[in-house]
C-alpha cells in the first residue's frame, strides 16, 4: 500500500539524516539523484467521473512524454482526507484512495532519486492554487539545495491562451449556442486572476453574443457580474426570449460544483440557495446540461501539455 511505502520512505529519510549528523556532513546536494520526472498538479475531487478525467489527462501526458516518469499531486487537503477515509461520492463511497499532496509526491520522488522536475498546473487560472504551488516548490528548493523545478502555467494564463480556449469551446458548443444561450460555470476567486473569466467571455462573445461566463464565487461574483443572478438579468433581456439554455462547467473536471451548484436539486425556495439549473427553470427556461469538465476535451488537454512542454524546454 502507498501509506506503507510512505512510512518506509520516512524511516529511510530519518536514517539518512542521522547518518549525516553523525558524520558532521550536511552536503544535501551530493545525496540527490539525477533522475528527471514530471508532476501533474490539480485540485482533486471526491466524485467518480473526475477520476476518469484524471486518467484521460494521465494517458495524454504519457503518450506525449513517452517513457518519462509522471506522477500526480492534489492540492485540496479536504478532498485528500475525505478520500483517505473512504468518504467519496457515489461509486467511490467506501473506497480508500491515498492521493499525495504536491509536497508529498515531490519528496517521495526525491527519495527515489529524482532531482529535476517539470511541474504542470492543471488549474484553469493562475490564482491562489497556482500561487500556493509556486510557494511549495520554492520551499522544497530551499530545503533541498540542488533540486530544480520548471513550472507549467495554468490553462488561461495568457491572452493567447484565452483566445485559443474561446475558439475551442465555441466550436464545441456551436450547435447549442445556435439554439440558445450557453452558460459556462467557472469557479471564481478573490485573486486578481478572477479577471481571466471576463476576458474569456469577451473572446467568446466575439464569436457569438450568446456565450456567457459565470462563477460561483470571487470578485466578479461579488460584484454581480458573473453570478447566476447577474447572468439571468442579461439573458432575460434577450429579445425574443430564448426557450432553452445550456449550462456546462468551465472547470477542469465536472465535480462538486458542477453536480451541486450548477446542476443540483436543492428543492430550496430561496434563489440564493438554488442551483443554476433551478434558477433558470424558475425563469421558464428549458435547461440542457453538459456534464463535461475542461479536461474531458482533448484540445484543452493539449494546451496544458503544451505548457508542460514549454516548461520542460526551459
Amino acid at each position: 500500500m502507498k501509506i506503507f511505502r510512505k512510512t518506509i520512505l520516512m524511516f529511510a529519510a530519518a536514517a539518512l539524516l542521522f547518518t549525516a549528523c553523525d558524520s558532521n556532513s550536511n552536503d544535501d546536494e551530493q545525496k540527490l539523484g539525477d533522475k528527471e520526472g514530471v508532476l501533474l498538479v490539480t485540485f482533486g475531487s471526491s466524485f467518480p467521473d473526475p477520476q476518469i478525467t484524471f486518467d484521460n489527462v494521465d494517458k495524454a501526458a504519457k503518450a506525449k512524454f513517452s517513457g518519462e516518469e509522471i506522477r500526480w499531486g492534489f492540492t485540496s487537503d479536504l478532498i485528500i482526507n475525505k478520500l483517505r477515509k473512504g468518504n467519496g461520492e457515489g461509486s467511490l463511497a467506501g473506497k480508500v484512495i491515498d492521493n499525495d499532496t504536491p509536497e508529498e509526491a515531490l519528496k517521495i520522488m526525491i527519495e527515489e532519486g529524482y532531482s529535476k522536475f517539470a511541474v504542470q498546473s492543471l488549474h484553469v487560472i493562475p490564482g491562489e492554487e497556482f500561487d500556493e504551488l509556486l510557494e511549495a516548490t520554492e520551499k522544497i528548493e530551499k530545503e533541498k539545495p540542488g533540486v530544480q523545478f520548471s513550472i507549467g502555467v495554468p490553462l488561461l494564463n495568457s491572452d493567447d491562451d484565452i483566445a485559443a480556449v474561446a475558439k475551442i469551446m465555441a466550436a464545441k458548443f456551436a450547435n447549442e449556442v445556435a439554439a440558445g444561450p450557453v452558460l459556462f460555470m467557472g469557479h471564481g476567486t478573490p485573486h486578481k486572476a478572477d479577471g481571466q473569466y471576463a476576458k474569456l467571455e469577451a473572446e467568446l462573445k466575439k464569436i457569438d453574443e450568446n456565450f456567457f461566463v459565470g462563477t460561483v464565487e470571487g470578485i466578479g461574483f461579488e460584484a454581480g457580474t458573473t453570478s447566476i443572478g447577474g447572468i439571468l438579468t442579461k439573458i432575460n433581456a434577450i429579445s425574443p426570449k430564448p426557450a432553452s439554455v445550456t449550462i456546462t462547467p468551465l472547470m477542469s473536471i465536472a465535480g462538486d460544483h458542477a453536480n451541486n451548484d450548477m446542476n443540483g436539486r436543492t428543492e430550496s425556495s430561496d434563489p440564493e440557495e438554488q442551483s443554476w439549473r433551478e434558477r433558470l427553470e424558475a425563469d421558464g427556461y428549458t435547461v440542457n446540461c453538459i456534464m463535461k469538465g475542461l479536461g474531458d476535451y482533448s484540445e484543452i488537454r493539449e494546451i496544458w501539455l503544451e505548457h508542460l512542454d514549454e516548461a520542460k524546454a526551459k
